[in-house]
């Protein structure tokens, strides 16, 4: 049974919940210099551009690429100072039809000098220091024949040679880096009983960079990526004011309780 004590603390606990939620969650979050407000409304989303990925066919192959974040929140002025960059690396697990799905897969960000990335130079990627690792994180896709992986691909066109129209989905979690408190979420549902943190979504097909007439074995090559494409990284993120209810209405719990244990030992 719950004690005097108990319920005043869980009352002052709940309370103290809904001021929290309504000031503490809507501060700006600065990681070496990668800026966001969590009051923006369009907060989290984090999208790429110059993303190039080399080519793959079989099962077991796998995919690499690099690329540079555009935009945060819609926000193309995220980071003054600095480039966000990334590099990424999955393994084709099956391959049906048109459904490619992988899995093992990862992605490493890093900031740079401002304007010292070059997407036609993938060494250009300055790889010292991540900023934050992203893991894929395997879940269930009622849509696709191999119905469990990390990342499934629609592709237009043929496996090796996608065309417009190529789009691929997953689930990642933050696992390491300075920045990954901030992107722990771990509130994507991925049919499997378990928790993601954040929904990655992209579309590609083919354009070799100019220039390109075949296939670089190089991976410092530009022409080792012949596909290009865009990248979206969101979140499910609660609304403060959710959770600003879920502290009034633990409160509203614990006073009932109160109440109650209080007219019990009025009777006695």
């Amino acid at each position: 049974m719950l004690k005097k004590k108990s319920i005043g603390v869980a009352l002052a606990c709940a309370l103290a919940l809904g001021a929290w939620s309504g000031s503490a969650l809507s501060t700006p979050v600065n990681v070496n210099g990668v800026h966001w407000d969590t009051s923006d409304p369009f907060y989290l989303t984090i999208d790429s551009f110059n993303l190039r990925e080399t080519q793959v066919s079989n099962v077991n192959d796998v995919l690499i690429g690099y690329g540079q974040i555009g935009s945060i929140d819609g926000n193309n002025s995220f980071c003054s100072s600095c480039d966000l960059t990334f590099t990424f690396t999955y393994k084709v697990q099956s391959i049906n039809g048109n459904e490619v799905v992988f899995n093992t897969g990862s992605f490493q960000f890093y900031t740079q000098a401002a304007g010292s990335f070059n997407a036609t130079n993938p060494a250009s990627v300055n790889t010292s220091t991540p900023w934050v690792t992203l893991a894929g994180h395997t879940s269930k896709s009622a849509t696709f024949t191999d119905d469990i992986g990390q990342l499934f691909a629609s592709i237009q066109g043929t496996v090796a040679d996608p065309t417009n129209g190529s789009n691929g989905f997953g689930l990642v979690d933050a696992t390491a880096g300075p920045a990954w408190t901030f992107l722990d979420f771990n509130n994507v549902n991925d049919g499997l009983g378990g928790f993601a943190d954040l929904n990655l979504n992209s579309s590609f097909l083919t354009k070799p960079a100019r220039g390109c007439t075949s296939i670089s074995p190089n991976p410092a090559n530009v022409c080792h990526y012949p596909i290009t494409g865009t990248g979206e990284l969101t979140a499910t993120v609660p609304e403060p004011g959710t959770l600003g209810m879920l502290g009034l209405g633990l409160g509203a719990l614990g006073l009932a309780i109160w109440r109650r244990r209080k007219e019990i030992d009025e009777r006695a």
